[in-house]
């Protein structure tokens, strides 16, 4: 078991950079790691879960709140959430 996997890991999850890592090691067939407590796809899915449910689904919640709540409703803003909803 070496810490510095562990750091490397910590590092891109700090910058944001685990989505792309997690895609290299799936798309690679790299094998789980000692230090890992899933196999690459499978920790690829969770995070995807937990993207879905923490940040796309809130973030579209919002812009319908906004939209609801604006005078004037642009077809930008509806477009904006229709691509949204899309990308969930």
């Amino acid at each position: 078991k070496k810490p510095s996997h562990f750091l490397k890991d910590a590092l891109a999850i700090s910058v944001g950079f685990k989505p792309a890592l997690d895609a290299y090691r799936v798309g690679s067939g790299s094998e789980q790691e000692d230090h890992q407590l899933f196999p690459p796809l499978q920790d690829m899915a969770y995070c995807k879960i937990a993207e879905t449910v923490f940040e796309a689904v809130p973030s579209s919640i919002v812009q319908i709140y906004a939209l609801l709540l604006a005078e004037e409703k642009g077809l930008d803003a509806i477009v904006s959430i229709l691509i949204s909803a899309a990308t969930i």
